[in-house]
């Protein structure tokens, strides 16, 4: 018995099926590059129909890395933000921490000197 993928018929659904796989991550990786689909249209249209799949591999592969330095790109931003962040709130933590021991040290004092309050209630 003969294997389907074997033959020139299953070998031509196979590379069909690729080459429909390859154009739904294309479009979808156009979609993340910001690229327009006039941009990807023209150039398989100048490849004067089916585009290879040599070509289309390499047009694929292109939007992944660009797609992947620039998200790279986004987190060393973000990571570079989270730093100041970081520094910014040890700056803050810092300078709370004394005046919450000074806060406390001060309701003390007021507690020792101040006579105790007491609750109007609502009469006044």
């Amino acid at each position: 018995m003969t294997d389907p993928q074997n033959t020139a018929a299953g070998f031509a659904r196979l590379i069909q099926l690729w080459t429909i796989q390859l154009r739904r991550i294309t479009g979808g990786l156009t979609g993340v590059a910001g690229l327009s689909e006039s941009v990807l249209a023209q150039s398989v249209q100048s490849l004067q129909g089916l585009p290879h799949p040599g070509a289309l591999s390499a047009a694929q592969l292109n939007l992944i890395a660009s797609s992947v330095a620039s998200q790279r790109q986004g987190i060393a931003a973000t990571q570079a933000q989270l730093r100041v962040l970081d520094e910014q709130l040890a700056i803050l933590e810092q300078i709370l921490g004394p005046l919450a021991e000074w806060s406390k040290a001060w309701a003390q004092f007021e507690g020792l000197v101040l006579p105790e309050r007491r609750d109007p209630g609502p009469e006044g």
